[in-house]
């Protein structure tokens, strides 16, 4: 991702703007001093705010190719970092994602302290608390990404198509994904008998549909549309697969390329 900074060529004074990439310029900010942790806080703030949603994207899935590379950076995990936002966050995304422990969204793509703003909850479903957050997310912390980040194998999903009853508040949770199940019976699969049988195929087409319809739940709301409409937020829908670590994009909403799911 892209971003100004304001230099000087050959003596004049005449200041021109040069294109660096977002991470090389807010990598700057692990190696200042404490006395200068806010006026370096405040020059990375100033740089994530000139990125488009499209580049905030890019950032995320550049973050989750250097994971599968195996060249992590380990972005803002140091001391200095913590210090730099103790008092105010400024996260480029909001990541709505399954509460897997096989899905930890700061590692998957590569991110450190305050950059990006994470719910989760199994099987990434858009409640009306996690809604709440992600517009907080929208509306205070000036995300310009909103991702519903889905998974392969998904428990959740799993536990919603075998048919059975759960104790407790559990079958609160997967009754929002009957929803996903049922479109993907409309295609004339048997969904149920499908997984029963251990068609993983199957389930992840249902991981698929739910992580579309969560997006259609998010935009709902007001606050999320609105932004989406004034071509500040691009809502995203991903999907990590749990053998490959890759985060593939399978939709997006908004943001300066507008499409329909």
């Amino acid at each position: 991702m892209g971003c100004g900074v304001s230099t000087e060529r050959d003596g004049n004074t005449t200041p021109i703007t040069v294109v660096a990439p977002l991470s090389q310029a807010v990598s700057e900010a692990d190696t200042v001093t404490p006395l200068e942790d806010r006026k370096y806080f405040e020059k990375v703030c100033s740089l994530s705010e000139r990125a488009t949603c499209e580049q905030v994207l890019q950032s995320l899935l550049d973050g989750n190719a250097r994971f599968l590379k195996g060249n992590r950076t380990h972005p803002h995990q140091d001391f200095t970092r913590l210090l730099q936002i103790s008092e105010k966050q400024k996260p480029m995304a909001a990541i709505l994602g399954c509460a897997d422990s096989r899905v930890p969204a700061e590692i998957v793509f590569d991110q450190g302290f305050g950059d990006v703003f994470v719910c989760r909850i199994a099987g990434n479903i858009a409640t009306a608390e996690e809604i709440a957050s992600l517009e907080y997310a929208v509306l205070d912390l000036g995300v310009k990404v909103v991702l519903v980040l889905g998974h392969t194998k998904c428990g959740a999903v799993k536990a919603a198509l075998s048919g059975h009853a759960f104790p407790g508040f559990i079958d609160t949770l997967v009754d929002h994904i009957d929803v996903a199940i049922a479109r993907v019976d409309k295609m004339g699969i048997k969904t149920y008998q499908a997984v029963r049988d251990g068609s993983s195929e199957v389930l992840d087409m249902v991981v698929k549909e739910n992580v579309k319809y969560q997006i259609q739940r998010c935009q709902r709301s007001t606050i999320i549309q609105e932004a989406i409409q004034k071509q500040a937020l691009l809502m995203v829908g991903a999907i990590y697969d749990l053998d490959s670590g890759k985060v593939n994009v399978i939709v997006t909403k908004g943001g300066n390329n507008v499409s329909d799911m």
